[in-house]
């Protein structure tokens, strides 16, 4: 034992009552023996007595045993630790003391006190003196209560926590001393200790202190139950430790990650700003409002103009209270609807927020012009007019703003409030409240970018797609469309109705490989190409090769290192063409790389086109053909989109490349998600009898010839540039009931139109368009579920299209949807009358007699003189420059149409003449006196038209 260790001992009090005593001679042998030395080393008396002092010690103390003795004759005693030896031969560490033992005679005797020093040993390091010492100074909080939980001892440390000091504790319970904390939770603790004797420790517990009342703070406690000898409980032994800063990091920590979980988790600014309130309240404040620029919320750039003289507007994005909070009734938040309302035409102009002011100089407007945060301890005094803005609880005790600034830009402020009563904002507060408003900062900037690229999508599919469908007489017509993509609302898919001469329409869906800005961008080229060759007055399966070369110009050309649109987007892009004509209700249509439509018969059943399928656009392949069907009046034609009857499959959505056929585009539909949307007009049919309806239609298709196609006409040749062969009619059911439905179908319009188109089909052509059709033919199953749709009868067109939409399409569509339906009207007999012309001069002044007789029989007697001089121009070229028969129609619908045919196949071109000329200003005529004209061919000549409005709004 060295020097330090002797010293040390020394220094530490000795428990008499735990030593074993024994005596020594003057030599250090034994003279007298202890039971409590005989319990210690575990010798008798008779075993001990006369060994000498260093035969008790282990080898190694043994020889410092004279030394020990020497320095206790010359100090007058001697203590430190020694190491004795038991009889069991085990070493055991003690404590010894060596005191002189006085005798008259002098010095003679030794006084050897030992104390085992070991864990369960309970000698001096377990004394009253030292326990005391250690509970008194310990800077943890320390007490000790009786079985009835009264205070009976306490030590200084506890006395930091509030109650005053040890001795003012003395008998009184923790409510008595603490009120602020819940002492029922904290005393039910103790009783569990005394009760079962198990030791609790770690209890943590939350409440306010007499130290700081105000000031929520946090404790571990620990407690131990204290028994007597007999093992009776005699009171519970307990410690309390501060961990208020710990807790308060472990609440920052979880208020980050639940900030970062739930703010941010849509891209709407309202939202977004609502979230931050949501997630803040009540931890961290009591109220929090979030006012943003109003530019932000429209998703332009925050202005960074000079502060107005009158203040700063800004408009109130989030809002959230706690229930305790003035006269709020819960703590439920602002719906973000109610507070931004965007209108229809999608300006983003702010229609429902609320709008709040501060002025010049107060604590929000110093923070969006200096991007610093202000804290302060009162919302309300004298001169504190910006605090009108926040929620009124009476005054906030604590006032915290913070700029919502993002990527070097401040887009508005945050204002946390505290009530009165609780802890007012401190520097960590603010640290805190600094981090949590830039987190969503981002986000808000990323919801607002995002703003405004959507806006600017949208504003470009608004320009692509119609804005309604224009009115005509020829059907009543309704369109939905749905995207695939929800962030963008952008898609490839398209409708057009296009009204044509003589009351007719063409009816168009069609679809663009892919989704987003791309891909519409690509629809737009083509649906722009589809209306100007529909311009042109071409048959549907020349429309459809005209834009079949178009799009392979536009792959062609395209720039591969170019970082815009993409030319060959448009490649293997899909489109249905249909043209029905109101006159005799002919449809004629062509199909590229997209499904047939489907037809709702009056009587309700629904039937689908056996289309012939020509491959996707810019693919190439076979050439394009058409099929033509008669409609009765009250039918509806449903043109779709693939992703209609879409199932999932992943891919690139749209129209495939690869098939020419429909089944193999539909396995390419992507998978996204998006708000359904729809346009529409809707018109109640029009009710025509069905008795000389059938016979007026006869006669219509009769008179037009040429106009119309037939079964067996001959090859267009050059002119067909993507047409192998004249295309027969087709009636519409499908194969084995082919024949027969058409006949009933035209049975119950009481026409016979239908069984001579049938007559005028040869069989072997009619098998031909049938195999072909059946090659593109919608699978049988999906068929199945757009019949059952189909047949479930609306109110409304309007209500028809989109109960079909909701009847096929999910919530997130695979693909982008577009579906046109549009029930087919019939021009009454009156309103057409037809002429057959001789080719000779006389007859253009008989033909300008009959066309006014006709129009006073329609009360047009205002169109006379227009209408004279249109039909003789035309009537008079036709005979002048054309050969073979001549016909004369007029068409009264909407507008007055004057149509003449001839047997040429050459187009007229109007030039200007000169002063001097004698002639062509016929055609000029006709240009100046018309809203619009034009020219169709047919396989049997062409047809030169005027449209002339209709002066009688009335009529």
């Amino acid at each position: 034992m060295g020097t330090h260790d002797e010293g040390e001992v020394s220094r530490r009090r000795f428990d008499v009552a735990d030593a074993a005593p024994l005596l020594l001679d003057a030599r250090g042998a034994v003279t007298s023996w202890t039971r409590r030395a005989e319990e210690l080393l575990g010798y008798g008396a008779a075993e001990a007595v006369g060994r000498g002092l260093e035969r008790l010690l282990t080898e190694a103390d043994a020889l410092r045993a004279p030394e020990v003795l020497e320095r206790a004759r010359r100090e007058g005693g001697w203590a430190g630790l020694l190491w004795a030896r038991r009889e069991d031969g085990r070493a055991v560490p003690v404590m010894a003391r060596i005191t002189p033992a006085a005798e008259p005679g002098g010095v003679s005797r030794w006084l050897l006190l030992l104390s085992e020093v070991g864990e369960d040993a309970p000698g001096w390091n377990m004394s009253r003196s030292m326990l005391e010492q250690m509970l008194g100074g310990s800077p943890i909080g320390i007490a000790i209560v009786d079985t009835d939980l009264r205070f009976v001892w306490s030590n200084a440390a506890l006395a930091r926590f509030g109650g005053g000091p040890p001795r003012d504790r003395l008998g009184l319970r923790l409510a008595d001393v603490q009120p602020g904390l819940d002492s029922e939770a904290i005393e039910a603790q103790m009783r569990r200790v005394l009760a079962t004797g198990e030791t609790v420790v770690g209890y943590e517990h939350l409440g306010h202190l007499r130290s700081a009342p105000h000031r929520e703070t946090a404790h571990m406690m620990s407690f131990t139950r204290l028994d007597d000898d007999r093992g009776r409980p005699t009171g519970v032994y307990y410690t309390v430790v501060d961990i208020t800063d710990r807790h308060r990091a472990r609440q920052r920590l979880a208020l980050l990650d639940r900030a970062g979980r739930r703010i941010g988790r849509t891209l709407d600014i309202v939202r977004t700003a609502q979230e931050l309130a949501d997630v803040t309240v009540p931890g961290f404040a009591d109220a929090v409002t979030v006012d943003l620029l109003e530019p932000v919320l429209r998703g332009a750039e925050p202005t960074a103009d000079g502060m107005p003289a009158e203040g700063v507007s800004l408009r109130r994005a989030g809002l959230r209270t706690a229930q305790w909070w003035g006269d709020a009734p819960d703590a439920s938040p602002v719906d973000a609807g109610d507070l931004l309302s965007a209108s229809a035409g999608g300006g983003g102009r702010l229609t429902g927020s609320p709008a709040v002011s501060y002025p010049l100089g107060s604590p929000p407007a110093r923070c969006l012009v200096t991007g610093r945060p202000w804290r302060g301890e009162r919302a309300e005094g004298p001169g504190e007019a910006w605090t009108r803005a926040l929620p009124s609880a009476g005054g906030a005790a604590s006032v915290l703003i913070v700029p919502v600034r993002a990527r070097g830009a401040v887009l508005g402020v945050t204002t946390f409030l505290r009530r009165r009563g609780r802890e007012p904002f401190g520097e960590d507060d603010l640290a805190l409240a600094e981090d949590l408003v830039s987190r969503a900062a981002v986000c808000v900037d990323n919801a607002r970018r995002y703003t405004r690229e959507r806006a600017a999508a949208l504003v470009l599919q608004r320009n692509l797609l119609p804005h309604r469908l224009p009115e005509q007489d020829a059907v009543e017509a309704s369109a939905c469309y749905r995207p695939a993509d929800e962030l963008t609302g952008l898609g490839g898919d398209w409708y057009d109705l296009i009204p044509l001469s003589a009351a007719r329409v063409a009816l168009v869906v069609g679809e663009v490989p892919g989704f987003g800005i791309d891909a519409a961008a690509a629809m737009g080229r083509v649906r722009t190409a589809v209306r100007t060759l529909a311009a042109l007055d071409l048959p549907p399966e020349e429309v459809l090769a005209h834009l079949d070369d178009l799009v392979a110009r536009m792959a062609a050309e395209e720039d591969p290192a170019s970082d815009g649109p993409d030319g060959a987007q448009a490649v293997g892009a899909g489109c249905l063409y249909v043209v029905y004509d109101p006159v005799g209700g002919r449809c004629v249509m062509a199909a590229a790389g997209h499904p047939a439509p489907a037809v709702v018969l009056p009587d309700g059943s629904v039937t689908f086109v056996e289309l012939p399928q020509g491959p996707p656009l810019g693919a190439g392949g076979m050439p394009f053909e058409a099929a033509e069907v008669i409609l009765p009046e009250g039918s509806v034609l449903a043109l779709h989109t693939d992703g209609l009857l879409a199932k999932g499959t992943e891919g690139t959505g749209g129209a495939s490349v690869a098939g020419s056929t429909w089944e193999a585009t539909h396995a390419g539909e992507g998978e996204g998600a998006g708000e359904s949307g729809g346009t529409g007009r809707t018109a109640d049919a029009e009710k025509a009898g069905h008795a000389g309806e059938a016979t007026e239609a006869g006669r219509a298709s009769d008179a037009e010839g040429a106009e119309t196609a037939t079964g067996t006409g001959d090859a267009r040749g050059a002119e067909h540039a993507g047409k192998a062969g004249e295309a027969g009619k087709a009636e519409m059911p499908g194969e084995a009931r082919e024949a027969t439905e058409a006949a009933q179908a035209v049975d119950a319009e009481g026409a016979e139109t239908a069984t001579d188109a049938g007559e005028a089909t040869d069989a072997g052509e009619a098998e031909k368009v049938g195999s072909m059709g059946r090659t593109a033919s919608t699978p049988a199953g999906e068929r199945e579920r757009l019949r059952r749709a189909l047949e479930h009868r609306a109110a409304s067109l309007d209500l028809r299209c989109q109960a079909v939409i909701d009847a096929l399409v999910p919530d997130r569509p695979y693909d982008d949807v577009a579906l046109l339906m549009a029930r087919t009207r019939r021009l009454p007999p009156d309103r057409v009358a037809e002429w057959e012309l001789p080719a000779d001069p006389a007859a253009v002044a008989e033909a300008r007699r009959t066309a006014n007789r006709r129009l006073a029989d329609w009360g047009l007697e205002e169109l006379s003189f227009t209408t004279e001089l249109v039909v003789s121009e035309l009537v008079t070229n036709a005979i002048r420059y054309a050969a073979g028969p001549i016909r004369l129609r007029l068409i009264r619908e909407r507008a007055l149409t004057c149509e003449v045919f001839d047997g040429a196949a050459t187009a007229p071109h109007p030039r200007h003449p000169r002063a001097t000329d004698e002639g062509g200003r016929g055609l000029l005529l006709v240009s100046q006196l018309s809203r619009r004209w034009g020219t169709r061919f047919l396989p049997e000549g062409k047809v030169i038209w005027s449209e002339q409005p209709l002066t009688d709004p009335g009529v």
